[in-house]
C-alpha cells in the first residue's frame, strides 16, 4: 500500500477494494485476498510502516487447509467456466501477530473500536499463525499461538479447537 495517500488514523474504521493474487492453479485454484474492512491499530511513521488488523473470528481446526504449505480457509469464491478459485485472507506469521497483540493489549479504546466493529478479540486467546510444523515426510500440521504462554503449538489433526483468525495489511 501506498504511505502517501492511505494515511489513516489509530483506531480508523477502514474499507480496503479487495485485490485477489492466485496461490496454486489446478482444475480447483486457490488465492489470496487482500482488503475489506479493517481497523488501523499503528499509524505510519517515517521510520514505521502502519498497521491494519481485520478480525475474522475463530476458526476450527476442520475449516483449514493446508495449500501450498500455508494454513488456507475458503473465504471467498470465484466460480469460472472450467475450474472453481477459493480465497482465503493470509494468516498472520508469529512475529506479525505478537506485534499487534502487544499494540491491542495496552489500548482499551482501541479494542473497544473492534467491538464497536463487530470484531470481537482477545488479545489474551489463541490464535492461528502462518507457519506450520513438518511431520512425516512432507506432511505439514497448522499451528497456533497461545498468548497467556506466549508459545507456538501444533494442532492436533483430531482436535476440533477454534482459535481467532486475523490478518494483518502493512500501509
Amino acid at each position: 500500500m501506498d504511505n502517501s495517500t492511505n494515511n489513516w488514523r489509530l483506531g480508523e474504521l477502514i474499507s480496503v477494494k479487495n485485490t485477489y493474487t492466485t496461490v496454486k492453479e489446478g482444475r480447483t485454484s486457490y488465492g489470496r485476498i487482500a482488503g475489506s474492512r479493517h481497523i488501523c491499530i499503528r499509524e505510519a511513521t517515517d521510520g514505521q510502516r502502519g498497521m491494519l488488523l481485520k478480525v475474522l473470528g475463530k476458526t476450527p481446526r476442520h475449516q483449514i487447509k493446508v495449500i501450498a504449505g500455508e494454513p488456507f480457509c475458503k473465504d471467498d469464491k470465484y466460480e469460472g467456466f472450467g475450474n472453481d478459485t477459493y480465497y482465503t485472507y493470509r494468516f498472520p506469521t508469529t512475529d506479525e501477530l505478537k506485534e499487534a497483540l502487544a499494540i491491542l493489549r495496552g489500548n482499551a479504546d482501541l479494542l473497544a473500536k473492534f467491538d464497536a466493529a463487530s470484531m470481537h478479540i482477545n488479545p489474551n486467546s489463541t490464535f492461528w499463525v502462518r507457519e506450520t510444523a513438518s511431520y512425516m515426510f512432507f506432511g505439514k500440521k497448522l499451528q497456533y499461538y497461545d498468548s497467556k504462554s506466549d508459545t507456538v503449538a501444533p494442532s492436533s489433526s483430531k482436535s476440533d479447537d477454534a482459535y481467532y483468525r486475523i490478518t494483518i495489511a502493512y500501509f
